[in-house]
């Protein structure tokens, strides 16, 4: 009698423990793959947008354009996240749909310029603090001052918030002192 009392305690342990792995998987999982935005104007550039998940690294890849279709290439930058954990409490939105807070370790951010223009132009404005900037050559700028860019320092921890609705992701503005509570209305439609 003893061992089987004991053999169902493991089993319901087991079982228990089974489910919370599964439910915390499956959040993580929502988020999986790759994501892109449609070609849209921010600034003097028109942008293509992607945030790529694989486990707990997240990146968000930007590719700058100079024309309106985005098939004239002009730079790319690469935010590298690490450390993606997504909260277990669920944000409700007005709309009704959901989504979660998390937060992510920023690694480091990469540009690259793809076009001769772009490369002089960086290189006579000192860009980025580099006069040495060369066609389709990976820099780190993580923690420069581009412009009025400003890109975060590595090591930081950001928080976000993301809002699912079907193949459509949302994400908030980063934020370092606390969660934010709204999204930004680029949508991310999964790949």
């Amino acid at each position: 009698m003893k061992l089987i009392s004991m053999i169902i305690l493991i089993i319901i342990v087991f079982i228990s423990c089974s489910k919370k792995d599964d439910e915390k998987d499956n959040t993580t999982s929502e988020l999986e793959g790759t994501w892109s935005s449609v070609c849209y104007a921010s600034g003097s550039y028109y942008l293509i947008d992607s945030i790529i998940v694989s486990g707990t690294n997240f990146a968000i890849k930007e590719e700058h354009h100079d024309d309106s279709n985005c098939n004239t290439d002009n730079a790319t930058v690469v935010y590298n996240f690490s450390g993606l954990s997504i909260k277990d409490a669920v944000v409700t939105f007005t709309s009704g749909a959901t989504g979660h807070d998390f937060s992510v370790n920023v690694s480091n951010v990469k540009a690259t310029l793809q076009n001769s223009s772009e490369v002089s132009y960086t290189n006579t404005n000192n860009g980025c603090g580099f006069s040495d900037w060369a066609l389709n050559t990976e820099k780190d700028i993580t923690g420069k001052t581009c412009g009025s860019t400003t890109y975060p320092p590595a090591n930081v921890t950001l928080l976000g918030l993301y809002k699912l609705v079907g193949n459509n992701l949302n994400i908030a503005t980063f934020s370092t002192t606390s969660y934010p509570s709204s999204v930004n209305s680029i949508t991310y439609i999964k790949q």
